[in-house]
């Protein structure tokens, strides 16, 4: 062939992709290439993308229902039950279940005045697993039943019905209070939905009149009756690119959505009261019927009385089983009004140096001490000096977190330089790092540097 290529990819010198798609780190870890050396960018990625999702990280006001009522569509038929490894490890039911577990949880911890439950949609019909409830026993419950209802049924699954699961969901929301968000999220893997309808012109309606909000998110691919029903809705559309993208889509479901429309026919956005009671708690020396739902009663000796009826109550938060009063303690009220006003974003502050001690210009706006056993200048990954002195705010030392004291130090191992990804309060202006910031935005709601002022 007169010494030339035989194959067109021997021309352009093209390296498999089995053999520089994985390398070995400093700690001796298999990672991927591209990202070895793109921590800061995943960081910087991550907070735009909740910047995008949550409103209240962007510094608008906003509206939220404080109580939701919210079904979790749960698709059962014959796309869910295929392993995909995507959503490892077992199928995509399996791993749906698992994650739903962590949102159920989640979902209770950031929403205590709210309510959940769950629908499973198999063989083209959908049936209620849980109905709405404010404790989160029996949605644990049903979620538990369903790998053994899956390993009894015989068959395959059949097909998804989006429109059989929006209508039952739909039903039930239809009796719940106006005052509250009423909303569906569906979870589904089908590539196609088998209804008895027309669902964009019989059950959308319905929805929007209803006030019903629909988000979906999509395990294999988008539909465009899912998008075009969140869209029309104002809900959100997802689709899986891996497992921790699932569980991040689950868990921003938690934080309460902003209210899209006004309370009245004028365009006057109004509060509505809520009546609520707080209970007192009793302890019995004998078990005495207690009212575990509206239907349902337990024997027990602790008990919490309706000051409006006496009835007594299982457990908080719930609505009295007798004269339906919402029972709540003051934590609880406490801990849904974190979503109205919540911690300002933390502006990023970057500094960069490199391994041979040579410092280059911090940008921050808290200048480090230059006594008092701090180091001074802009940090470097030699000078870097922890003492047992208590730090009271940033401007006495603004190399390590505020929170935590951790340097705030981050290795590029390409490039031989270290990048210092820190975060300042805009009220306070002490300095955070990235595992702090994320911690006080999404769990603990305060910021520890604005109490102490």
């Amino acid at each position: 062939t007169g010494g030339g290529a035989a194959h067109i990819w021997e021309e352009t010198n093209v390296e498999n992709t089995w053999e520089s798609a994985v390398v070995e780190d400093d700690e001796g870890r298999i990672v991927q290439k591209g990202n070895r050396d793109s921590l800061t960018a995943l960081l910087r990625q991550r907070r735009r993308r909740l910047e995008q999702n949550d409103f209240a990280l962007r510094n608008k006001r906003l509206r939220r229902d404080m109580i939701r009522y919210l079904y979790v569509v749960i698709d059962g038929s014959r796309w869910m039950r295929e392993k995909d490894p995507v959503v490892p490890p077992g199928t995509r039911l399996e791993a749906t279940v698992e994650l739903l577990r962590e949102f159920c949880q989640a979902y209770y911890d950031e929403n205590p005045l709210s309510h959940l439950g769950f629908i499973l949609v198999r063989n083209g019909e959908a049936e209620i697993l849980s109905k709405l409830s404010s404790s989160s026993k029996p949605q644990k419950l049903a979620l538990n039943s369903i790998s053994p209802l899956i390993a009894t049924e015989r068959g395959s699954g059949g097909e998804f019905s989006l429109q059989n699961g929006l209508e039952v969901a739909g039903r039930s929301l239809g009796h719940q209070p106006r005052h509250g968000s009423r909303e569906i999220v569906v979870v589904t893997a089908a590539l196609s939905t088998c209804d008895p309808g027309y669902v964009l012109t019989e059950t959308l309606p319905r929805l929007e009149q209803a006030r019903i909000r629909v988000s979906a998110f999509a395990l294999s691919a988008e539909l465009h009756v899912c998008r075009k029903i969140t869209q029309e809705t104002s809900g959100s559309m997802g689709v899986c690119l891996d497992k921790a993208h699932f569980r991040e889509w689950l868990m921003n479901q938690t934080v309460p959505p902003p209210t899209n429309h006004p309370n009245t026919d004028e365009g006057v956005v109004t509060c509505e009261m809520v009546p609520m009671g707080f209970p007192s708690r009793n302890v019995a020396p004998l078990p005495s019927l207690v009212h575990a739902t509206r239907e349902k009663t337990i024997m027990a000796r602790t008990a919490y009385s309706c000051p409006q009826c006496q009835a007594k109550n299982a457990e908080l938060p719930t609505d009295c089983a007798v004269c339906g009063l919402k029972l709540v303690l003051s934590p609880h009220l406490a801990r849904s009004f974190h979503h109205l006003f919540p911690v300002p974003q933390f502006a990023e502050v970057v500094v960069q140096g490199n391994n041979n001690g040579t410092s280059l210009t911090s940008s921050s706006r808290a200048a480090p001490a230059s006594s008092g056993g701090f180091t001074s200048g802009a940090p470097t990954a030699d000078n870097v000096v922890i003492t047992n002195e208590l730090l009271i705010n940033s401007r006495q030392d603004d190399t390590c977190c505020f929170a935590c004291a951790r340097p705030l130090l981050s290795k590029n191992s390409g490039t031989g330089t270290s990048e210092w990804l820190r975060f300042a309060c805009p009220e306070c202006e002490n300095v955070f790092c990235f595992d702090c910031d994320a911690f006080l935005h999404e769990s603990l709601h305060n910021c520890p540097g604005c109490l102490g002022i």
